[in-house]
């Protein structure tokens, strides 16, 4: 009697479409462009951070710190671009899980161990290495969020499904804003629109969710929930000539040294607001000053052209996975990769408030850096995929 021979398994139709279901077969191509991208980007960044940081004591390494950083970060990219991206549906309740204990655990360890840094409770101290756990957070949920609609796929645009997405964000996303940590709450909530936009949420359910979003965050100004420097930040950004010594002299040097740039700069190190440590935090959330005042306005505009680049990359991405899951993937990363730039560059122009962003694969920082990169591993492992 011949053996009984089982069919091969089927993967979900949410996480393959029936045209790759185990074909063995990629096509497409891994994106070399997108990947040339963040390594530019991050080069450009770990420059910068030397810049900024020469001469300076309490910032002495950082600039060696942030290339060892860039190493890492690109091998954990490698290693998520040569990974099956479609196994990570399969992980989602034990990293959303993991997420939350994560999250929750740093709020309650001591100040010795979780300090609080620019009034945030969101670091973990692990001997020599400090680790944001926020910042892995934002990757977690993307995955996570990924999955819950993929598996959601037929209901994308009934506006329960939204609003069942929203439910399960929102442990996490209050426990960030216990630390507190707006910036990254509000981090949190692009990746969320994001997800459900590619997913095919319906606009009109998209535009109520903001408006409800704008109505409750009237309300928790006025109810004096927001942490002083906080209510500082936004202030400033709407009466910007005022208190330029004290809560406003950041965005006030910020200015000087954007506009000390003028066309082409002022050559590699010899920023002035630069060399004289001016601005607060420059080679972190406000290292794009540095840029400006070193290379102008046509250094200014070369980043921002290679930031769109590299959102055109993974939006386009989206359209091209193999599956319901990669185009979630590759848009929600999209809309978080737009929402970091947006604020961070916005904010040292004086366009948008003061808010704790770093600028993705450039600002100094571990944690962001390798939390983004496996993002963009996870966008090229799709890219390896697509039709």
């Amino acid at each position: 009697m011949a053996a009984s021979v089982s069919p091969a398994p089927r993967l979900p139709s949410y996480v393959a479409s029936s045209d790759f279901i185990e074909s063995g077969k990629q096509r497409g191509g891994f994106d070399w462009v997108l990947a040339l991208l963040v390594v530019v980007i991050s080069l450009w960044g770990v420059a910068s951070v030397f810049s900024a940081t020469r001469g300076e004591a309490a910032a002495a390494g950082d600039g060696a710190k942030q290339a060892g950083f860039v190493v890492l970060g690109l091998m954990a990219m490698g290693a998520i671009a040569m990974a099956r991206y479609r196994s990570f549906v399969h992980v989602q309740a034990p990293l959303y899980i993991a997420t939350l204990i994560t999250l929750a655990v740093v709020l309650k360890l001591p100040t010795s161990i979780a300090p609080v840094i620019n009034g945030a409770k969101s670091w973990i101290r692990l001997g020599p290495i400090s680790l944001q756990i926020s910042e892995f957070a934002k990757f977690a949920l993307l995955v996570c969020l990924a999955a819950f609609w993929a598996r959601r796929q037929k209901e994308a645009q009934n506006g329960r499904t939204l609003f069942l997405s929203f439910l399960y964000v929102l442990p996490p996303l209050l426990l960030v804003l216990k630390q507190p940590d707006f910036g990254t709450a509000v981090a949190i909530l692009s990746i969320w629109l994001g997800v459900a936009f590619f997913a095919g949420a319906r606009a009109t359910h998209l535009l109520l969710a903001i408006f409800i979003g704008v109505a409750l965050f009237t309300v928790v100004w006025n109810s004096g929930k927001l942490a002083p420097h906080q209510k500082e930040r936004l202030a400033v950004f709407l009466t910007p000539d005022t208190n330029l010594r004290g809560s406003g002299y950041q965005l006030n040097q910020a200015q000087i040294a954007i506009g000390g740039g003028q066309i082409t700069g002022q050559g590699f190190g010899q920023g002035l607001q630069n060399r004289a440590h001016y601005v607060p935090e420059n080679h972190t959330d406000f290292v794009f000053t540095v840029v400006a005042e070193e290379w102008g306005f046509v250094g200014g505009s070369l980043l921002l052209l290679l930031y769109l680049a590299l959102l055109w990359r993974t939006a386009r991405l989206a359209g091209e996975g193999d599956s319901y899951f990669g185009t979630l993937l590759c848009g929600g990363f999209s809309a978080l990769l737009a929402f970091h730039c947006l604020i961070n560059i916005g904010m040292t122009m004086r366009l948008m408030p003061v808010t704790g962003v770093p600028l993705p694969f450039f600002s100094y920082g571990g944690s962001s850096f390798l939390a983004f990169s496996l993002g963009a591993g996870t966008c090229l492992s799709v890219s390896a995929r697509r039709r």
